[in-house]
């Protein structure tokens, strides 16, 4: 009996699996905002706006609803842009960030190179993907969705053992037409330089 139900449960689960993975695979853009939150509570709030392949852009408004923050990625480089610092905008690889599994035209989520973890609630899912041999931080990202009917609500990124990021979206609107000038890393570097002047 328990063979049974321990067999169901891994064919929900591989159902389930493929019905995420098909789900963000059909996504070409993500437009939404967002409500940043740490593991003290304190919250950021924004907007995200993600073009596949590769496209990405997540601005912050400080308490004044000024903008101040810019993480933006293209051609396979992710720049975080502080409009409150001086120093020079910082570059990463979105190979070596869990955001690529937002990003990449095709995921596949039945790889040797990550190991996933579903778990299902009422009325919503949680998928956690653990990369095998991360290049940048715990290579995890942990995604929420809605079951009926799937839909994402947000994601978790842990950065270390005790801190989290989590980022919960807010009115989402799926497959909208994004302007690819909203993914130019070097405007956005130039219009921060002069910005500083």
């Amino acid at each position: 009996m328990n063979i049974i139900i321990n067999n169901e449960f891994v064919f929900a689960e591989k159902v389930n699996l493929i019905k995420i993975e098909n789900y963000l695979n059909n996504i070409s853009s993500l437009d939404a905002k967002i409500i940043q939150k740490n593991q003290n509570g304190n919250e950021i709030f924004g907007t995200i706006k993600l073009k596949k392949p590769g496209k990405i852009r997540i601005e912050y408004s400080n308490i004044n609803q000024d903008f101040d923050h810019l993480i933006v990625g293209n051609n396979g480089i992710i720049a975080i842009i502080d409009y409150n610092s001086n120093s020079e905008p910082l570059r990463y690889p979105i190979s070596g960030t869990p955001l690529k599994y937002l990003s990449e035209k095709k995921i596949n989520l039945n790889t040797d190179e990550i190991k996933v973890k579903l778990k299902e609630y009422s009325d919503y899912f949680d998928l956690e993907i653990k990369e095998i041999n991360p290049t940048i931080g715990l290579g995890i990202i942990l995604l929420k969705f809605q079951k009926n009917p799937i839909k994402i609500l947000g994601w978790e990124i842990p950065i270390n053992e005790t801190q989290t990021t989590q980022i919960l979206l807010d009115k989402t609107k799926i497959n909208n037409t994004l302007d690819d000038n909203l993914f130019y890393i070097s405007a956005e570097i130039m219009k921060y330089k002069n910005s500083r002047n």
